[in-house]
């Protein structure tokens, strides 16, 4: 039987509903996948990860020893698993950064990543997090400025955090470096030193908002107004603490000529950033708006 359109959107909105502890970054990415292709099949891509996870434990063989919770905070574990990471997924299974096509949105698809073995930096964040986690590894997802990490978090004892840049096939980076890696990408006008809240960890909730800008903004430059509005939908369930998406789902109504619901949107986002500088635009916009629907009807 054929599924229900809404199906998808329902599906998310049950997902977002859960308690951060609770929400998983592969689940969540599926379902934003699948918010272009009703009946994605999930399964498939949790036994892709299960066998990636399953692959580096076997390459770790006598040192998956290691991973037991007295020692995950040692250096001496982390580099280890990290290496043997980087070598089953970077350089055995083919894993990179998407140089040619950052814009194409299958990028920010999870199972099109684990099926072309390429993606955006917070794509391959996220297989590189979801196999970790089921090796029982802490690795975290980082927002730096301009690029997307990952870290095995060490005490300074233990000479600090060690970096991956899945992007760049798995290069093993230190605090230092990448600092200076993260500096190189940016101007003197962003930032003339290196920020430490920076790589504070990210939870999953945070980290899929970062997918879904990332798409959302993909759709915009495409001018593909009708799927922009689908990701939106989809950010407004996951963040209902950011009122600038009632805003843009408000406009991206309008752009699609559903003005009663747009309406509906720009109304509460007044309401609740009253003093938003925009607001002003808004409210002769809609005025402009009903003015024009006054006189067809």
């Amino acid at each position: 039987m054929q599924e229900l359109a809404f199906a998808p959107i329902l599906r998310f909105a049950t997902f977002a509903r859960q308690p951060d502890a609770a929400l998983r970054l592969d689940e969540g990415a599926l379902l934003i996948a699948e918010a272009g292709r009703p009946g994605l099949d999930h399964t498939r891509s949790i036994r892709e990860l299960d066998g990636l996870a399953a692959q580096v434990w076997a390459a770790l063989g006598s040192s998956a020893k290691l991973l037991r919770a007295d020692r995950l905070a040692r250096r001496e574990t982390a580099l280890r698993v990290l290496e043997t990471l980087v070598e089953t997924l970077a350089r055995q299974e083919n894993f990179h950064g998407a140089d040619e096509s950052y814009a194409d949105p299958r990028n920010s698809f999870l199972d099109e990543a684990l099926e072309r073995r390429q993606g955006l930096p917070i794509l391959l964040s996220i297989i590189y997090l979801e196999v970790a986690r089921r090796l029982g590894a802490p690795l975290q997802g980082v927002g730096l400025p301009a690029h997307f990490m990952v870290k095995w978090p060490l005490s300074s004892e233990e000479g600090g955090d060690i970096y991956v840049d899945v992007f760049n096939r798995g290069l093993l980076l230190d605090g230092p470096a990448c600092e200076r890696f993260i500096l190189r990408l940016l101007t003197p006008q962003t930032a003339s030193a290196f920020d430490p809240t920076w790589t504070r960890p990210l939870t999953a909730r945070q980290i899929l908002t970062r997918v879904l800008y990332n798409l959302k903004l993909v759709y915009l430059h495409r001018g593909d107004t009708a799927s922009a509005l689908n990701i939106v939908d989809r950010l407004i369930l996951l963040r209902p603490d950011l009122p600038q998406e009632l805003r843009d789902r408000g406009l991206l109504r309008l752009a699609m000529g559903e003005s009663l619901l747009a309406a509906a949107d720009i109304a509460a986002y007044l309401e609740r950033a009253p003093d938003a500088p925009e607001n002003g635009r808004l409210r002769r916009r809609m005025d402009a708006t009903r003015e024009v629907r006054a006189k067809l009807n």
